[in-house]
């Protein structure tokens, strides 16, 4: 059950006006796991034992209220960080913003979800889309390298629509690059996106387009647009380069209980240092089945990114990768659940692909062709 507390007992953060007038949220998730992870390379003979670790899935910790205007206005802001609950401390980097609503809709401006990120969560059978297995894993990388499309964005404006027509909706949202040169290899590091969504009732239908410019460029710097582009700072290279998605997802709830969900990923990158300077497009999607009885969740999903294509004549890159992953949860109460996955994941030679959120990083199997194994066991509490 959330906690609301008024204003003035966050502090700094109101006055006595605002103590008659609004109230914040505080709200958030714990999420911890035994997980066991190990790495595999047939190719070069290298096997990395198990390894044992306890992962924080995404955990966090928010606060979010609003304020009525009159005229139909509400002021509303959101303060939202990581919490590492396995180790302590807070990590920063999610949804925080200030914003303005009304029959017009919502503007809001900081860092904030991409829209194509809430099909990826939309699609997961994996509670929060978080820890090993998740279908981004492959659906949100090319060539191994994050696209950005699963990620927020900071420096962000958006714009969301009312629902109207029964369920449907649109959001926009331009993402500063905070960056420019001059002359003739002028870089802006900017992006966009647009996404459309049924979501009434059983049935969810998104539709969405990022376009990014400039990802990164020659130099120390990252221009990537910042928190939400393609490419962060472990991944600059010599040249500049423009990028775009276009994701398709599809969630149905059958009246017997079991949830089917599809995503479709489309990614073009010019330029792609990867591939010798040239265009590379490839396509990604994934399968989902989970079946609710009593307190109890069973599913499966299976993602697969395919080999990618090149441009100028080259050969196509040998980087197909998929993951599979059955997971189970049983709910102890409507905020509490504990919980339970498997997953494996398998690249083809050239292909460099790891789990999303928490990845094998400390193995001596890393790499091209390497292959990964994890199994968690946990608990999810929300409040």
């Amino acid at each position: 059950m959330q906690k609301k507390i008024i204003a003035l007992a966050v502090a700094g953060l109101a006055s006595t006006a605002a103590f008659a007038q609004s109230n914040v949220t505080i709200y958030g998730v714990a999420d911890v796991g035994q997980a066991w992870v190990k790495s595999s390379d047939g190719a070069k003979g290298t096997n990395q034992s198990t390894v044992s670790r306890l992962d924080s899935n995404s955990s966090y910790i928010g606060f979010k209220g609003a304020e009525a205007l009159g005229n139909g206005l509400t002021a509303v802001f959101q303060f939202e960080t990581t919490v590492n609950a396995d180790t302590g401390g807070f990590g920063g980097g999610r949804d925080t913003y200030a914003g303005l609503a009304g029959a017009f809709g919502t503007v809001a401006a900081g860092r904030l979800t991409h829209p194509l990120r809430e099909m990826g969560v939309k699609v997961d059978i994996l509670p929060g889309d978080a820890g090993i297995g998740t279908v981004n894993s492959v659906t949100g990388a090319i060539n191994g390298i994050k696209t950005g499309a699963d990620e927020r964005a900071s420096n962000a404006v958006a714009y969301i629509s009312p629902t109207f027509g029964g369920g449907f909706s649109v959001t926009a949202a331009y993402v500063n690059g905070e960056y420019r040169t001059s002359g003739a290899d002028s870089v802006k590091a900017n992006a966009w996106q647009i996404a459309g969504k049924y979501d009434n009732g059983p049935l969810f239908v998104g539709l969405g387009y990022h376009k990014t410019k400039d990802s990164v460029r020659t130099g120390s710097a990252d221009v990537a647009p910042s928190g939400g582009g393609f490419f962060g700072t472990d991944q600059l290279t010599s040249s500049s380069m423009d990028a775009r998605v276009w994701r398709l997802a599809a969630v149905y709830t059958a009246p017997f209980g079991t949830r089917f969900s599809a995503l479709y990923d489309d990614t073009k990158v010019e330029n792609f240092p990867g591939a010798g300077g040239n265009d590379v497009k490839r396509a990604a999607w994934s399968l989902g089945a989970a079946h609710t009885f009593g307190a109890n969740t069973v599913g499966l999903q299976y993602g697969r990114s395919g080999k990618t294509k090149v441009s100028g004549g080259a050969s196509d890159l040998k980087d197909k990768a998929s993951i599979w992953t059955l997971g189970y949860q049983y709910a102890l109460s409507k905020r509490t659940m504990l919980q339970a996955r498997y997953s494996y994941l398998s690249n083809d030679k050239e292909g460099n692909f790891n789990f999303y959120n928490n990845p094998v990083k400390n193995g001596a199997a890393t790499g091209n062709d390497a292959d990964y194994t994890g199994f968690m066991v946990g608990m999810r509490h929300t409040f």
